[in-house]
Parts: structure tokens; sequence; C-alpha cells
């Protein structure tokens, strides 16, 4: 959202790596190909006003967030990743292990993501509406291992321009799966332990700026349920 008291002309250029493609958008964008990679883009031009609000300027809908989803493709499978190369998320095939997942009580799982938004600077809404998008596909488990993507490692799946450049863009994305019964024991000796306010840290959100409401910033939240 732009500082207090201003409307801002906005153009967000999103585009997604040929492991997604879309599959719903709001408000409606044409979606294009681009690069040699063919990647599937959309571009949503809007009137940012300070409230948070948008005006799309192609449907004149208004907003409270502009909203995409994918479903995956699996390409090609990946090649084994190098030691100690840098983490890449691939949507086709993203990894979930216990040393980087946390295991959590399915009865537990809405207050640990709740107090991680918040930590992260998520306002009630947008937590409400994260929690509630996902809690069906939560519940279908007894128990869930999840983990919040570091923005880097997220970002090149998804590349997001805005223009004008906002003073801060914080993107939030988790992967979670169910863990069966016969699995529990493995996954509660080596998972991760992580108190909810930990994942701000590897996001790496910036606390000061995206709570700073002189500010223009944007916030993108979203998951996806790993299946294997």
């Amino acid at each position: 959202m732009p500082p207090a008291g201003q409307t801002l002309s906005a153009s967000v250029e999103l585009a997604l790596v040929p492991e997604w493609s879309f599959s719903a958008i709001y408000p409606v964008a044409p979606v294009s190909t681009k690069g040699p990679a063919s990647l599937e883009c959309l571009t949503w031009d809007v009137d940012v006003r300070a409230d948070g609000t948008l005006f799309d300027k192609r449907t004149a809908a208004e907003v409270t967030y502009l909203y995409w989803e994918a479903t995956t493709n699996a390409v090609r499978p990946p090649s084994p990743p190098l030691e100690d190369a840098p983490e890449a998320f691939n949507p086709a095939y993203a990894v979930m292990t216990p040393s980087n997942s946390v295991l959590i009580d399915v009865s537990d799982v809405p207050s640990y993501i709740d107090k991680a938004l918040s930590a992260m600077t998520l306002h009630t809404e947008a937590r409400t509406s994260f929690i509630t998008y996902w809690l069906p596909a939560i519940l279908k488990h007894k128990y869930i291992a999840l983990r919040f993507l570091p923005q880097a490692v997220y970002e090149p799946a998804a590349p997001m321009h805005v223009t004008p450049i906002p003073d801060v863009v914080t993107r939030v994305f988790m992967l979670f799966r169910g863990i069966e019964a016969e699995n529990i024991d493995d996954w509660r000796a080596d998972a991760l332990q992580a108190s909810p306010e930990t994942w701000k840290n590897v996001v790496r959100v910036d606390e000061s700026k995206a709570r700073d409401t002189s500010l223009f910033r944007v916030l993108e939240w979203g998951g996806m349920e790993v299946k294997v």
C-alpha cells in the first residue's frame, strides 16, 4: 500500500517458471508468454489506495488484493543438487524434509501459522484469509509438516516486478504436507524445532519497513500442499 493519504498508480507483472501454469486469476488479466523459456506472465494495472484496496483499470473491479493460483507441471525430473549448492525451489518437485520443516499436530496448526504470519507482519485479514484458505486441506491430516521458504528461494519461481519500485516487498510462501502415521517416529526424531516467530528470520522479513505506514509496501502471501 502507498503512504497514508495517497493514491498510487502501479503496474504488477508476474511470471511463472515452466513448472507452474496459471489456473485462476482475479481480477482477470490476459496471460502471455515471454523469453526463450516461454514463461507464462501477466500484468495488472491498478490504482492503489492508502487503505490497501485496489482499483483494477482493465476490469474496473475494486478488490482488496490481487489473486493468482497455479497448477504444477512435471516438466522433467530435477538433477540431484550439487553438494553445498544454494537451495532452489522447483514447484513440481518441492523438497520437504525433517531438517527444514516443523512437525505439528493438526489441532495446533492454525495457532502456529497465525503466530508465524503475525511475526512476519501480516495483518489480521491476511492471516485469517491465509488460514481459512488452507484449513480444509490441512484438516485432512493428523500431523502436518510445514516450512516457509526464504524469499530469495521463492522469488525465481514466480518473479514479480512492481512499478514504481516499492520501498519494501514481503513475499510469504508456505509449504506443507501431511505425514502418515507410519512415518511419525522418523519425523519426530529429526524434525526442525522452530517457534512460529523464527520464520520471519528464515523468510528474511524487513519488519521495520514492512510496518512503516509512510512507505510504499507490497505484501504477497501464499502456499502449496506438497503431495508425495
